[in-house]
């Protein structure tokens, strides 16, 4: 088999479906997929070493059939969702914005939303909306001098059981957890054509959404300018 950093492995645990996706690169459209039937859901974690026998079992047959290690992988799941909302400002300043106003707000508020809410962890940072002494922006104003300068941003995320279960489950698989993906998030950007739901998810780490703080540098690529500015996030 060949190793190559430059494959990429994307895998949903949506309802009782287990979904594996291969893309030989990251510009491709899905190589190769198999979907399998689970044999119960995530929901029951009395059935989690079953679960992870399981998807060790399908995974490996998943490599043997596309000639791949799987040792990374993006996951993705629908399992519940919190959305939290709150906005930030930064008043009579009447410099231009800068973008270490924006880092600085966005890293209030993840602290905020993380040390309120101990028992979820953040999956997607979304930046909703910039308002600039009251005129609303969908992209970053740049070059702008304000009085009263406000960022709404919204979280999504899972409980942190959620992530433990997932992280477990890949452990004694051997893989290692890149990101996870809500399913509920990604598949606002899935197309009728899509055949895997892993689809939608890969959208979600090439940035479909401009919107979206990056919290890793995923790939080696031009960095927009969330990614520049936060991809130190953990």
């Amino acid at each position: 088999m060949i190793n190559n950093e430059s494959q990429f492995f994307y895998l949903a645990i949506v309802g009782q479906n287990l979904h594996i996706d291969y893309f030989e690169s990251k510009d491709s459209y899905s190589s190769y997929q198999k979907n399998y039937l689970m044999p119960d859901t995530l929901d029951d974690n009395l059935n989690l070493i079953v679960l992870s026998k399981f998807v060790l079992e399908k995974v490996k047959d998943f490599e043997k059939e596309v000639g791949r290690f799987i040792e990374k992988v993006y996951v993705i799941t629908d399992a519940k969702y919190n959305k939290f909302s709150l906005s930030l400002k930064n008043k009579y300043n009447s410099d231009k914005i800068k973008e270490t106003d924006v880092v600085r707000l966005i890293s209030d508020a993840k602290q905020l939303i993380s040390r309120n809410n101990k028992d979820f962890a953040i999956l997607h940072l979304l930046v909703d909306k910039y308002i600039v002494d009251g005129e609303e922006y969908l992209e970053f104003p740049e070059n702008r001098s304000y009085k009263e300068f406000i960022i709404e941003i919204s979280f999504i995320t899972v409980q942190n059981s959620t992530v433990k279960t997932l992280n477990k489950i890949f452990k004694d698989c051997n893989i290692e957890v890149k990101k996870i993906i809500s399913h509920q998030y990604s598949s606002s950007f899935a197309e009728k054509s899509d055949i895997s739901p892993c689809i939608a998810g890969k959208k979600v780490t090439d940035g479909i959404n401009p919107s979206e703080v990056m919290m890793h540098n995923l790939y080696n690529k031009k960095q927009g300018l969330f990614e520049k500015m936060f991809n130190f996030f953990s």
